[in-house]
């Protein structure tokens, strides 16, 4: 079995030798026994890079590839002019990966792993389960492993662990699926929200069929550490990002897809390809279309009292304590959602960040 490893890398220089060598140190790449009888093709794909990313690349993967004996492990560096995740997502799946491999495994450029089987037991977890199309791994801020936390570290450890979001949604950071479900996905070039259109993608089958949250499966012992954003600044531009592309992918995604799409055809994911090739300028003109049609107030329905979606309906010091939390995460989330509105009503937002 070939399995293709796609590192998405934008300007991350001084954080992609520390992914690698924590690449590098899970048992899968490490022992030959772990997963019998697989090879691994590993890519960075540096987009739109203004620092030494595809440098720093070349270099780490030359030296740790020399230090594992055998010929298990190919690499290579695949540098692309433009950025863009969505952009650098098709390159890799449908171009830049060998067309023998069976599984692509995705990841970012700035993610540590925890367990190191974690890995391992995505793979496994596919195996083990051919109703799943893709095995994700448990997502965790990187303020978990400092023994002294500061105040906004703490709440944002609580804020996350009220998050809207569940264990088995899609992370772009890291995850593992079939390489031929993935390869009956196209995603439009300025996607800000590109995980999240890739989880109703595979839960609906490219939107042929019903949805099945079976497709995604959350892997056993499996984790990985992230960022921890503390500047009030960094914070708030990251929820507005998430905020904007929620709300294009719902114009994509519900108000197109899933009625354009023809159940006994190919696909959305062709559908898109097609468009794209058409008209480069198509999915910018969705998004506009939609906006004008959807009056003063643009955002989903439902998104603003997300927060308060998984609270308990009985009384416990633990329910109370959990709406302290969503109410100070509600209060934090209006001012993000007006100017999330107001941006959307006024700008162009394709590719947000």
């Amino acid at each position: 079995m070939l399995i293709s490893i796609g590192i998405l890398a934008r300007n991350e220089a001084t954080r992609l030798e520390a992914a690698l060598v924590s690449l590098f140190s899970q048992t899968a790449i490490m022992s030959v026994d772990e997963i019998p009888s697989v090879q691994w093709e590993i890519i960075v794909v540096p987009n739109g890079c203004t620092d030494q990313t595809a440098v720093v690349a070349r270099e780490t993967l030359g030296r740790l590839v020399l230090a594992i004996a055998g010929n298990r492990i190919s690499w290579k560096v695949c540098e692309l002019r433009d950025p863009g995740k969505s952009s650098a997502w098709n390159q890799f799946t449908h171009h830049l990966s060998s067309s023998q491999a069976e599984l692509l495994v995705l990841m970012d450029a700035d993610v540590v792993f925890g367990e190191p089987e974690t890995l391992t037991h995505a793979v496994q977890a596919l195996l083990a389960d051919r109703t799943a199309v893709v095995a994700v791994a448990r997502a965790l801020k990187d303020a978990h492993l400092k023994k002294t936390k500061t105040l906004v570290e703490r709440v944002s450890l609580a804020a996350s662990a009220q998050s809207a979001f569940g264990p088995t949604d899609i992370s772009g950071m890291f995850y593992c699926g079939w390489a031929a479900p993935l390869r009956d996905i196209w995603m439009p070039a300025g996607l800000s929200v590109e995980d999240g259109f890739l989880y109703g993608m595979i839960l609906t089958d490219c939107f042929r069929k019903p949805i099945d949250q079976r497709k995604v499966t959350l892997a056993p012992n499996a984790s990985y550490y992230y960022r921890t954003l503390t500047s009030p600044r960094a914070i708030f531009r990251h929820e507005l990002r998430l905020v904007i592309g929620t709300t294009t992918n719902c114009y994509l995604m519900w108000d197109l897809l899933l009625f354009a799409t023809d159940p006994d055809g190919p696909g959305a994911g062709v559908m898109i390809r097609n468009l794209m090739a058409n008209d480069p300028n198509w999915y910018p003109a969705l998004v506009r279309n939609a906006i004008r049609n959807h009056g003063w107030w643009v955002l989903p329905r439902g998104m603003l009292f997300r927060r308060f979606s998984k609270l308990r309906p009985h009384f416990s010091w633990i329910s109370v304590r959990r709406l302290a939390i969503a109410v100070i995460g509600f209060l934090f989330d209006l001012p993000v959602f007006l100017v999330a509105n107001s941006k959307l009503k006024r700008t162009d937002v394709i590719g947000y960040w």
